[in-house]
């Protein structure tokens, strides 16, 4: 049942086109999602999400952008709420954690894929560092840190690894002959990856890595 057409304010038709958008990408993936669907779920004409976002490509930024925000503020959280874990191991575990969202890594792999994408500023992932830096920061109270560019490395190479397993790793794990469902072949990745990372992290301040 399609919902009635009722008066929105621009702000409020925008939010509600958006969750719409960010519900039904992450049901059909965005390969399977238009315009018009997305319209028929908050009961709008296409015309208007054509006039708030234009392309579906921009659209499917908008919904990124937002769920960038959601996920920042969720590290932001684990970070406060992990006071004394002065580890590239805790910050890396919460950063893995909350990047390996499946639902996520689809709209982003379509998105850096499309034409009209690629290449686009993601400010995002300088603000995650930002995050990460200052809770480092914080938590070491005046010991030494980690550079800037080994916290940049780190953190490049957390995200990638985790991106490239999520997206690889039934296939992979298939290959090497492991069951793809058995949860200790991820729990076994992530522990192995925070531990090299830890461990490049510490290693010009003079740090020990965490157990």
């Amino acid at each position: 049942m399609k919902p009635r057409r009722r008066r929105r304010s621009p702000e409020e038709a925008r939010a509600e086109l958006l969750a719409a958008a960010a519900r039904l990408i992450g049901e059909r993936g965005p390969d399977n999602v238009t315009l018009r669907q997305i319209a028929e779920a908050v009961g709008v004409a296409h015309g208007l999400v054509t006039h708030y976002f234009g392309t579906y490509a921009a659209l499917v930024r908008e919904v990124l952008v937002s769920e960038d925000k959601r996920i920042q503020e969720r590290i932001h959280d684990r970070i406060q709420a992990e006071r004394g874990v002065p580890t590239a191991a805790g910050i890396m575990g919460v950063v893995f954690d909350t990047l390996a969202d499946e639902r996520y890594l689809r709209l982003f792999v379509w998105a850096e894929m499309h034409a009209d994408y690629q290449g686009a500023v993601r400010p995002d992932l300088r603000e995650l560092i930002d995050a990460i830096e200052a809770g480092i920061r914080s938590a070491l109270a005046g010991r030494p840190v980690p550079s800037r560019s080994r916290i940049e490395a780190v953190a490049l190479m957390g995200v990638s690894a985790a991106y490239g397993f999520a997206i690889g790793r039934r296939s992979w794990l298939t290959g090497m002959g492991h069951d793809p469902d058995d949860p200790a072949h991820e729990a076994e990745f992530r522990a192995q990856l925070t531990a090299m990372l830890a461990s490049h992290m510490v290693e010009e301040s003079g740090l020990e890595p965490a157990e």
